[in-house]
């Protein structure tokens, strides 16, 4: 199956769900001003509200020991006991996060099975392989697609960076949109002026916040207020630029 890159869209496509895969994962669809991201939801998300990324598994993501491979390889086999299931790191990432060849990172294909057992194979999907050999001295880690199982985001277990603002109710397992940059509704958490920069909430799940300055634990800025002051508890038209 063959999935375009990015679309180029109409305003009401960001509205499309589907209990099928119609794109990748992480699909760009630009409609006029606005950009999105194409994600299956990993529990039910309602409009207006901001995601994130599925929580990690520990054990899988730091300092995994592989098999020696040469250069072009497509594929990387893993020499440590784990529990994967097939494809489960499908459309996600294989990094290089220590030892040699530390700060690579490759996309992936797929995935073999194993449970409790040694010996997944990691298939490569880039067609020139491993731009270096390896040897039995590297660790790497995997993650899966940022875009898959998004949730809420939680505002007492922010465990994931995040990903966009769903743009219509999304049922868990069904697939959709979400804003990542230009204009969106979100909710908001207390009563942030126009034009004013706004983070992930520290209060309530979903929503967002003005910046305050003296709390570094806010994170990253996600956005800014549109022209009007928002109103704790309701939805407001902001600028996004997670993307």
């Amino acid at each position: 199956m063959s999935f375009p890159q990015t679309i180029s869209g109409k305003p009401g496509w960001e509205k499309q769900t589907s209990t099928s895969q119609k794109h990748k994962l992480g699909t760009k669809m630009i409609i006029q001003d606005r950009v999105f991201r194409y994600a299956e939801a990993g529990e039910a998300i309602t409009a207006g509200v901001l995601t994130k990324g599925k929580d990690g598994t520990d054990a899988h993501q730091v300092d995994l020991a592989v098999a020696a491979q040469s250069v072009g390889d497509t594929t990387i086999t893993l020499t440590g006991s784990l529990t994967i299931t097939e494809d489960q790191y499908k459309d996600g990432y294989i990094i290089f996060n220590d030892q040699g060849e530390a700060g690579h990172m490759y996309k992936i294909k797929g995935n073999t099975a194993v449970s409790s057992a040694t010996g997944c194979v990691i298939t490569l999907d880039e067609e020139d392989g491993l731009a270096t050999a390896i040897t039995t001295s590297q660790q790497v880690g995997l993650y899966e697609n940022p875009y898959k199982d998004i949730e809420i985001m939680d505002f007492n277990g922010v465990d994931n960076a995040p990903v966009g603002w769903a743009q219509i109710d999304i049922p868990s397992g069904s697939y959709g949109w979400v804003c990542v940059n230009g204009w969106t509704t979100a909710l908001i958490d207390g009563t942030p002026g126009p034009g004013l920069p706004l983070v992930q909430s520290g209060a309530v799940d979903g929503s967002v916040t003005i910046l305050d300055s003296d709390a570094d634990a806010e994170g990253a800025i996600v956005g800014y207020n549109g022209p009007l002051a928002g109103v704790n508890g309701q939805y407001a038209f902001i600028k996004v630029n997670i993307d």
